[in-house]
């Protein structure tokens, strides 16, 4: 009776241990979040990747914007909810890429995107491209990536 006691009260230590709590919880989390930005990715008519941290947007056809996150996991992909809200509804959201799922609210301004991406350099990221029409005014972006926080961003398109 008494080993009985021992090993329930042992085994009950174990489970409330903060040193066990600690391990589990750096367990759970396989992906951090050391930075997320938005900005332009290249000139319009460019092939270029080049990233310039921006909350300003020109509405030139072609000009490629969006976010990027410098992230640290051991995961090959990592799932990326993404919503872009406009002043208005644009002319257009255009087609999305096969492996994209995207819809748009009911009011046509806001286009909600689910993608799985691969982590590549340190760095995962979703780009959007100016279109003819596109309206001027705020732009907010809202990225959340696995369980992380959702990280907001407000853009001036102009």
């Amino acid at each position: 009776m008494a080993r009985t006691f021992l090993a329930l009260v042992a085994l009950w230590c174990c489970m409330i241990s903060p040193v066990s709590a600690q391990s589990n919880i750096a367990n759970t989390s396989s992906l951090r979040v050391h930075s997320a930005q938005a900005g332009l990715f290249g000139e319009p008519g460019t092939e270029t990747t080049q990233f310039t941290q921006s909350a300003s947007v020109p509405l030139k056809d072609g000009q490629a914007f969006g976010w990027r996150m410098s992230v640290q996991t051991a995961k090959k992909r990592v799932f990326v909810r993404e919503e872009l809200t406009l002043p208005q509804e644009p002319k257009t959201w255009g087609d999305p890429e096969p492996d994209i799922r995207r819809r748009t609210t009911s009011d046509g301004r806001t286009a909600i995107t689910e993608v799985w991406l691969e982590p590549k350099d340190g760095f995962i990221f979703h780009t959007w491209t100016i279109t003819k029409g596109d309206p001027k005014g705020i732009w907010v972006l809202k990225v959340s990536v696995e369980a992380q926080a959702e990280r907001i961003f407000r853009l001036q398109a102009h």
